[in-house]
């Protein structure tokens, strides 16, 4: 799909050079990775500083409005008419929106951010060096031409993503490397956008899987974090050596995998994790011992409203196996303060929750609604005020758990 609109031409020495920055998840650095190799492969170079690209690319996050305003903000900075880039005079470079914002706005975001030339949904990354080169090719042609139009254009219709995307070879890290197991969610926890930007769960072949880990371990790559929107649901579409391959089967493929020195996970959801994902992370020795499991409330009322497939007793009791199967094994967690209908009784259930489990780590944000998702027709009634106070209360609470924990350490270390 495309339309057109005024453009300018880049000078030649930038229009090979891409600078691209990442908001919100794992799995989006993952996916700035894949699109980084994909560029590199089709000729482009990458730059960390924006002034000497002719292409920047934002990977967005839906998640949250803080995400989304940022990226809108450093649009209309980067879009600014007297951007100057050095030797170059004052030029506009070609703008990409990517990711979750991508898919959620689609074609609207050419009404939002005029400069920005094209937009690409999760499924349609394989796509976008094709894009940018059609819309350098179009700039080029133009301004020979008449100098007043650039092509827009935009790709989020895709079903799936095709496997070689993630075969580039391209991680930001020297030893570390993201694997994604999965794609996509079909949890559809009324708070959250995930499944309408990225579509239903879709799992990765097992083989495909090993095969990536192995050439990345031939590069030198030596630690990996498997990545899921829920690692635990995971199921290999092909049977491995004929058999079938859940989560835990990965695990236990990957940690005899020769070079391997470290395997971690994220993310965990309550309804699909048992005593025996906590059993393989005591056995397996690369498997590193940490587990984030987002609680998000510790009230019923609101985990039924929040369609978490989960009771307080359910998580309370995947907290204590955890904690007595995997011996001092780390655990972190989500919370949601301020969800539609959280009365000062539900919220007191969740500030008890953390108290009770003392979490290594806690992740706490202030529900805000999103675009499309069911808890958005539900209607914001807590007041910012008092979701801002019960942030506070469980942040200061967190805090004094983690040094409490903290000092426990020290202490017990200097008696060594």
């Amino acid at each position: 799909m495309f339309l057109i609109n005024c453009g300018q031409e880049l000078t030649k020495n930038m229009k090979k050079h891409v600078y691209l920055r990442t908001f919100g998840c794992q799995m989006n650095v993952r996916d700035s990775e894949v699109v980084a190799g994909l560029m590199k492969k089709a000729g482009f170079a990458l730059t960390d500083d924006e002034t000497k690209a002719g292409i920047v690319i934002f990977m967005t996050c839906s998640v949250r409005q803080h995400a989304e305003d940022k990226v809108w903000s450093e649009i209309g900075r980067i879009s600014k008419p007297g951007r100057k880039n050095r030797g170059a005079g004052s030029v506009r470079p070609v703008i990409g929106l990517i990711g979750c914002m991508a898919q959620n706005y689609r074609e609207r975001v050419f009404e939002r951010a005029p400069s920005v030339d094209f937009v690409v949904g999760p499924a349609d990354i394989d796509k976008i060096p094709g894009i940018v080169k059609k819309i350098l090719e179009h700039r080029s042609v133009s301004k020979q031409a008449c100098g007043l139009f650039d092509l827009k254009i935009w790709e989020t219709d895709g079903l799936g993503r095709p496997e070689h995307i993630y075969h580039t070879g391209f991680y930001e890290e020297k030893g570390h490397a993201y694997a994604v197991i999965s794609e996509g969610c079909s949890n559809f926890c009324t708070y959250c956008i995930v499944p309408y930007v990225r579509g239903p769960v879709r799992h990765r072949n097992a083989q495909d899987i090993i095969d990536e880990i192995n050439k990345a371990v031939a590069g030198g790559i030596t630690r990996f974090t498997l990545l899921g929107q829920n690692v635990n649901s995971y199921r290999s579409p092909d049977p491995l050596n004929g058999k079938p391959v859940d989560f835990v089967s990965l695990l236990k493929h990957v940690n005899r995998i020769e070079g391997v020195e470290e395997i971690g996970f994220i993310t965990s959801h309550p309804r699909d994790t048992t005593p025996r994902l906590f059993e393989a992370m005591a056995e397996f020795d690369k498997v590193r011992k940490y587990l984030h499991l987002p609680v998000q409330s510790g009230s019923d009322r609101i985990l039924r409203a929040m369609n978490r497939g989960y009771t307080r007793q359910e998580y309370l009791k995947l907290a204590r196996e955890y904690r007595r199967i995997v011996k001092g094994g780390i655990l972190t967690t989500d919370i949601i303060v301020g969800f539609p209908g959280e009365t000062k009784e539900d919220f007191c259930l969740t500030r008890d929750i953390v108290r009770d489990t003392e979490f290594d780590a806690a992740y706490i944000f202030k529900y805000s609604p999103r675009p499309n998702t069911q808890a958005e027709m539900m209607g914001d009634d807590v007041p910012r005020s008092e979701k801002e106070r019960r942030h506070k209360v469980i942040l200061d609470l967190q805090r004094a758990i983690s040094r409490a924990k903290k000092e426990a350490l020290l202490n017990s270390e200097s008696n060594l």
